[in-house]
């Protein structure tokens, strides 16, 4: 079991995911930016630091939305998380220059999107983990 903190960044009508390939069953999914919280360390610091890191951006206004637990089945391994889910402004402006935001994930160079909130609530996409878009459809943002 691993615990995490994701952050919801929101500007306009659009949510700041992370792009990712399943590389098992070969199709493109997004995830709310952030990662794993460190031995010792508290969920608000983690989202912070992973703020840092991922978008080199400080945050203002961290608000912890909701706790919950996530299984699922990546290749033939089964996952446990506990997701530390928050809400934050970004304190740099430079994160809505364009559609698309570089994220650095564990020294990998990755992709970041603006995504429209609605092309979310018509499940237009694949969003993970699934109680977020659960949240999301209930109007739970």
């Amino acid at each position: 079991m691993r615990a995490i903190a994701l952050c919801l960044l929101q500007h306009n009508d659009c949510l700041l995911l992370q792009e990712f390939w399943h590389e098992f069953e070969q199709y493109t999914y997004y995830r709310p930016p952030g990662g794993g919280i460190e031995h010792g360390e508290r969920a608000e610091e983690a989202v912070r630091r992973e703020m840092r890191e991922e978008l080199d951006t400080e945050l203002e206004d961290v608000q912890l939305l909701e706790v919950f637990e996530n299984l699922f089945r990546y290749g033939e391994r089964q996952h446990h998380e506990i997701v530390f889910l928050f809400r934050a402004r970004p304190v740099s402006a430079q994160l809505f220059a364009s559609e698309r935001v570089p994220i650095t994930d564990n020294g990998n160079l990755r992709s970041g999107v603006w995504m429209p909130i609605p092309r979310l609530l018509r499940q237009e996409v694949v969003l993970y983990p699934e109680a977020l878009r659960a949240r999301l459809l209930a109007g739970r943002l």
